[in-house]
């Protein structure tokens, strides 16, 4: 039975009942603040996200002395939404400053570090990585029994996470455009402009194991987007502006910093209300191969581009479940 919120608002502490904790530093300053918003499913632990707060340097320290916390994953990739604030980020031994706008992609077994020189919000977007919210239970129940985290059989109950100490990085400063890990929309890999809307592919599958791609879809008020049935569950992030969901019967408005998702195969379709970025955040749908093959017909052959059978093989060749896109004015 689907039980997960079709819009969940991260902005909205209470009414999204989203459950928070603080972890905090040996001098009593918090560290981070962070909660497990939905959790990973499947073999690649998709669809898992996070909302933390990743708190300003403690008083004394350096940033050079907060990169001592650098570590990698084995396995795990991720992909954070810098939605406020400002940060230092030491990655491919490079360090530069990354703030709101920024999107940060971390690929498995890439050494990785921040220093927040402020408050940061810090939306984080998971594949292949331990659950969150396995290693928030394991942190409340141990937080229950005294000495738990010292017990051998605690230890190996609980098993092992995919987290690993790395050494402090020696680094050089560069700008964040020098640095492959750090994407923004103004520096799509691909675009291509539909009436109504533009698709940005920030981040290709080749950096997420092959399980899922980044794609930006800037809409402009009024446009509409129709999805018919798809094989996948649909997950979006939308960043900027409103925009309204269909599902059935049912309407749902999701403004900035908003989650939307919506189960297996339910047709739904979303409308700009106001000129909004939405991130499919799922990254199931092939859209970065069907742009190419799209843009590809349009320039090559005509005939084939205005041949409905055409797109419509292209659209099943690459998964792409959407019925048509839409402008107009609300």
């Amino acid at each position: 039975m689907w039980n997960i919120p079709y819009v969940i608002d991260l902005d909205d502490h209470e009414g999204s009942g989203i459950k928070y904790f603080t972890r905090y530093h040996a001098n009593g300053e918090p560290e981070e603040i962070m909660s497990a918003v939905v959790d990973g499913e499947g073999d690649h632990g998709l669809y898992n996200v996070t909302d933390t707060v990743m708190c300003k340097m403690p008083t004394g320290v350096t940033p050079e002395e907060a990169s001592k916390m650098a570590h990698m994953h084995h396995n795990g990739f991720e992909t954070f939404f810098v939605d406020s604030g400002l940060m230092y980020l030491y990655v491919d031994g490079k360090r530069c400053l990354i703030r709101e706008g920024d999107i940060v992609q971390l690929q498995a077994e890439q050494m990785h570090a921040m220093a927040s020189l402020e408050d940061v919000k810090w939306r984080g977007f998971f594949s292949d990585l331990d659950s969150f919210t396995d290693a928030l239970m394991v942190n409340a129940v141990a937080d229950l029994f005294p000495g738990a985290k010292e017990d051998p059989e605690f230890i190996k109950a609980k098993g092992e996470r995919d987290f690993v100490r790395r050494e402090q990085p020696v680094f050089r400063d560069v700008p964040a455009e020098e640095v492959n890990a750090v994407k923004h929309p103004s520096r799509p890999l691909y675009e291509y402009a539909f009436d109504g809307l533009t698709a940005k592919v920030i981040v290709p599958r080749w950096e997420n194991g092959g399980m899922r791609e980044l794609v930006l879809a800037e809409m402009a008020k009024g446009t509409k987007i129709e999805w018919g049935y798809h094989t996948y569950r649909e997950q979006y992030y939308v960043r900027k502006g409103r925009v309204r969901l269909e599902i059935g019967s049912e309407s749902y408005i999701a403004g900035k910093s908003c989650i939307i998702n919506v189960p297996k195969l339910a047709p739904f379709s979303l409308t700009a209300l106001e000129d909004a970025d939405v991130y499919d955040t799922g990254g199931q749908t092939h859209w970065f191969s069907f742009l190419l093959d799209y843009a590809s017909l349009s320039a090559y052959s005509t005939e084939r581009f205005n041949d409905p059978g055409e797109i419509a093989a292209l659209k099943d060749k690459f998964n792409i479940p959407v019925k048509s896109i839409t402008a107009g004015n609300e």
